[in-house]
Parts: C-alpha cells; structure tokens; sequence
C-alpha cells in the first residue's frame, strides 16, 4: 500500500478553496490503495500535526490550530514522513496560488526528496508570475494580449499615461503571481486605473496590465510530458459579469458551465493543439489547465496557466480530464499519482 499525505490550505488568498480541493480529493482517493495522510498548512505556513479525521461535508473541518513555529512544525513533519518507505510515499501539495503554485512547496520537496505529483519548481514559477510567462509566450510566437507591467515603486501617473497610449482602453489590471481573479479589474477610464492598479498590488509587488481581449474564455485540462502530453475538449463558464472574476467563478449564480463548450470539430483541433504548445513553451509537466480566450474570429489567445487547478466537484480540471480518459475522479487520481512516482524515477 502506497502513503500519501496531502498538503492543503496555504498562507494565501486562495486558501479556502485549496481546503475545498483538499476534501474532494480525500473523499475519492482509493482507501484499499492507500494509506492516507493529512497535514493543514495555516495561513502563516505552519504545518499541523497528521490527521486523518474530518467532515466530509466541511472542508473547514481540515483547519487545525497549530502550536508550534513554522520551522518547528515543519521539522515534525519531515521526521515522520522520514520514517515511511520513501520510495512508496508521495505528497499531494494541494494549495492553490501562493507557496502552492509559485515553485516554493516543489522547491522544499525537491530538497527534502520527496515524491509529489504535479509541476516542478520552474514551471510553477513561471506560470505564477503572469509577466515572465507572457514573456515566453511572446519569445515563441504564441498569440497573447498586448501587455506593460510596473513594479510598485515604478506605478505612477506615467506609467498609466504610456499603458493608454500604448494599448488603449479599456484594460485589465491584475497582480503579475495571484490567482482565482482575485485583485483583477477592468479599466475603463484613467480615473479608474489607478484604484485597480493600488488594488492589484495588495496582493503581489508587480502590477500587469493587459488589453482587453474580446471574447470567451475557455478552460483546456493538459496532461502528460515529453512526447506524450494529452489535451482535453475545452470547458467555458458563461457569464454575464464584465469577466470571469472571482464571483463569477465560485458564488454567481447566473454563471452557467458548458463541457465541452461547443465549437466547429476544426476548431477543437486547433485550441488543443495551441494549448499544448502553451503547456510546453512553459515546461509544464504533469498536469495543468490552460485558460485561452477565443474570439468571434475563431483567434485563440493564451491568458494563462494554472500548474496546480482546483480539484473542487465543480471545478473544470478533473472532469474535463475524467472525460478525455473515460475514468472516474477516483481513477484520475490513480493516474495523477502514478505520473508522480513515475517522474520522480
């Protein structure tokens, strides 16, 4: 029987609906597979001790309160995870955007030697940071928004007065690493753009400004590596709100879902085959949705890439990929585990 310890929760704003993933996850992994392990990681990164019980109706029923320091803690986990066959155990990281997604949990796994699924150190990092992954998308060709950023120190009234010269309105500004749309907002006016800027940069010291992109933004489940990397039909929220926001996605209740969202069979080929280069232009391994608008001119463009998406009942991901593979959520995880002990040979 393999050990798996799933991480979840996070020092970040997408903290709770890491816990939301988390209990799905818990829930539907095989319990004759293996044996089950589950450490909440708090707001300020400390890690709890393992436990096992919770609320499958509660995924705050995963919060612990943590007694310890964050070294302290920590300490206590890697001497028992130490303590297991190593080559048998793998960790789940289960927390979505900051210290989640951004490279720093892969960085301590990849030092402390421990198997977990999903993207690696540098791919996570690249795809957190909106402008470095722009960057490369811009480096290979790959159709995108037209883009300026600013640090904190460098947002000023110049640099707004060059984003409306250079782009136009409206705009979308966003923090360069955050996710689930939190801090994003649509510009319309000068007057307007120095509110959403102040309020991008509450949540990350890079403010992105990005044209606004007409059209409908649609969800790719991407999977695999090298040679062998599969893409799934795409998914779409519909929305009445100016964008998928953070409302939109979790709370509206006129936001409805469309899987497959439904396009002419071409157009099928070519957003899968421009997601996957996305995904490899970024060197993602494992797993990753890829979020692209497309147009009323049948253009795609790449928005981004989300190296560790939510695995939440409603969420996309996990059953765009139960689709493409015929299989249970059960099954998928199988398969997500499998792909972790493999790449880590």
């Amino acid at each position: 029987m393999k050990t798996v310890y799933i991480l979840c929760g996070g020092p970040s704003s997408e903290h709770d609906i890491a816990l939301r993933s988390a209990l799905n996850i818990a829930k539907n992994l095989n319990k004759e597979k293996y044996n089950i392990n589950l450490i909440y990681i708090d707001k300020e990164g400390k890690f709890s001790p393992t436990f096992f019980d919770y609320d499958e109706s509660d995924e705050f029923s995963l919060v612990k309160t943590i007694d310890k320091s964050r070294q302290e803690s920590i300490a206590e986990f890697l001497i028992e995870v130490s303590k297991n066959d190593l080559a048998s155990t793998i960790i789940l990281p289960v927390v979505h955007g900051t210290y989640g997604e951004d490279g720093t949990i892969q960085g301590f796994l990849d030092a402390t030697g421990l198997n977990y699924i999903g993207n690696g150190l540098l791919s996570s990092a690249i795809c957190m940071d909106k402008v470095t992954s722009n960057d490369i998308f811009e480096k290979n060709g790959l159709k995108q928004a037209k883009y300026k950023y600013a640090y904190k120190e460098d947002f000023t009234d110049k640099f707004i007065d060059e984003c409306i010269e250079e782009i136009g309105l409206p705009l979308i500004v966003k923090p360069s690493a955050n996710g689930s749309s939190v801090g994003v907002s649509r510009v319309d006016s000068k007057e307007d753009f120095k509110k959403a800027g102040l309020e991008a940069l509450k949540y990350d010291r890079k403010v992105l400004v990005e044209e606004l992109i007409v059209g409908q933004e649609i969800e790719f489940a991407v999977l695999g590596d090298g040679s062998k990397i599969d893409v799934s039909l795409p998914a779409a929220y519909i929305t009445d709100h100016v964008f998928l926001d953070y409302d939109a996605k979790y709370f509206s209740k006129s936001t409805r879902e469309e899987l497959p969202y439904q396009m002419e069979e071409a157009e099928y080929d070519r957003g899968r085959a421009f997601a996957k280069a996305c995904y490899k232009a970024v060197g993602c391994e494992g797993f990753a949705r890829v979020d692209i608008f497309y147009t009323k001119n049948k253009e795609f463009f790449i928005n981004e890439i989300n190296t560790f998406p939510g695995f939440t009942p409603s969420s996309f991901f996990g059953r765009m990929a139960e689709n493409l593979y015929q299989i249970s959520f059960s099954e998928l995880l199988d398969k997500l585990i499998e792909d972790g002990f493999r790449r880590a040979l």
